[in-house]
């Protein structure tokens, strides 16, 4: 797939998946004869999964260290997963705080409710 295809699948601009590769957010993507970028099925999966970390709050210093790690050949497995637990951790208290929120809010939305 071409950039702009990748782009368009997404969500990303151009330019948002060009700084994510200098970045090392998503892994350096192969080139076709012309200097082209050619994305692979796969690099849409990557793309996915960092969007779904960064939607989520991980740090970005987190997702280049995951995707540093991840490109090694030597793969510390116990090191990416440590990155993912610490920040589903993270996730499971920012869940119990917005469902706490969310309760007061429905609290008040039936109080108006029986007043009106």
């Amino acid at each position: 797939m071409r950039i702009q295809e990748v782009a368009e699948k997404s969500g990303l601009s151009c330019h948002t998946l060009r700084y994510y590769e200098k970045q090392g957010l998503i892994y350096n993507v192969p080139r076709d004869a012309s200097g082209h970028r050619y994305y692979r099925e796969q690099d849409l999966h990557w793309i996915h999964f960092v969007q779904c970390l960064k939607k989520t709050g991980m740090p970005l210093k987190d997702i280049q260290n995951y995707a540093k790690i991840a490109l090694d050949q030597e793969k510390r497995y116990d090191f990416l997963l440590e990155i993912l637990v610490e920040h589903k951790t993270r996730l499971d208290a920012q869940k119990a705080d917005i469902e706490e929120c969310l309760e007061h809010v429905n609290w008040k939305i039936n109080h108006y409710n029986t007043l009106l």
